[in-house]
């Protein structure tokens, strides 16, 4: 599914989201796309990278979450990899890492998409994300 300059798909078994040089609306209408997604397939896994667009439309994030939880139980084993481009971009998804964590998510933020693919497949080996 493509949403702007966005990519949803699924992948090895979780939902994959690339994000393009998205506007703020076209995040928001992404991160909603998301949300549905999840719900509808009962995803537990989920990739979301970061491309060249607006730091504050990641906001979204929360309130497609949000979203997700209003509208169906979020798996116990929910694991959501987020892999930023852009240092405005980290500052936003740590800052969504430690809400979705203290809201019982098992989010975590990495510098590169290997290893948050190897951490959703279970490959990890070290690390506090090993699973």
């Amino acid at each position: 599914m493509t949403y702007g300059d966005g990519h949803i798909t699924e992948s090895s078994g979780y939902v994959r989201v690339e994000f393009g040089s998205c506007s703020c609306g076209e995040l928001e209408e992404v991160y909603r796309a998301f949300a549905v997604l999840c719900v509808d397939k009962h995803a537990n896994r989920a990739l979301l990278k970061a491309g060249d667009d607006a730091p504050e439309g990641h906001y979204a994030l929360r309130d497609a979450l949000h979203a997700m939880a209003r509208h169906a139980v979020i798996p116990p084993d929910f694991k959501l990899a987020l892999v930023p481009s852009t240092r405005p971009i980290e500052t936003v998804y740590r800052e969504a890492q430690r809400q979705l964590r203290a809201a019982g998510f098992n989010a975590w933020v990495f510098r590169r998409e290997n290893e948050a693919v190897e951490w959703l497949e279970g490959r990890a080996t070290r690390g506090v994300t090993a699973s």
